[in-house]
């Protein structure tokens, strides 16, 4: 993945999954239903496309809004979850992740807290130092 991708089309997918909270991965992307594409085109959205909800298996109640995301989107975050997935690969020394959520922890010390700070996973950077005069 060049830089430009991983700045301007990963980058954004990458806050996303910190934000969600679990690893996005094809099973949990299903595409919207016919009464679904019909709202969403009412909504001004471009439905020439696909369209997918994000359905989490670990859900653990009903959500009053459903998630969703075009193909572009999906295809950003699952390239996200892969990146997030390589920076644990190759954490020195070498480390063993029990979950994802260890791995998002893990993640966020190893990027930049643009990344995670609006998440549960904000880095724990270190404090700016102001000379006091």
């Amino acid at each position: 993945m060049n830089p430009l991708e991983l700045l301007f089309r990963v980058g954004p997918a990458i806050k996303t999954v910190f934000e969600l909270g679990y690893e996005p991965k094809e099973e949990l992307f299903y595409e919207l239903t016919a009464d679904q594409y019909e709202q969403l085109e009412r909504s001004g959205q471009d439905t020439s496309k696909r369209w997918f909800t994000i359905i989490p298996t670990n859900q653990k109640h009903d959500v009053p809004e459903v998630l969703i995301i075009d193909a572009d989107g999906a295809k950003a975050l699952l390239d996200a979850a892969r990146y997030i997935n390589h920076i644990c690969t190759e954490a020195e020394p070498p480390r063993q992740f029990s979950s994802f959520d260890d791995k998002l922890k893990y993640a966020a010390t190893q990027l930049p807290s643009v990344f995670s700070q609006s998440s549960k996973y904000p880095s724990k950077e270190a404090p700016i130092l102001k000379i006091v005069k």
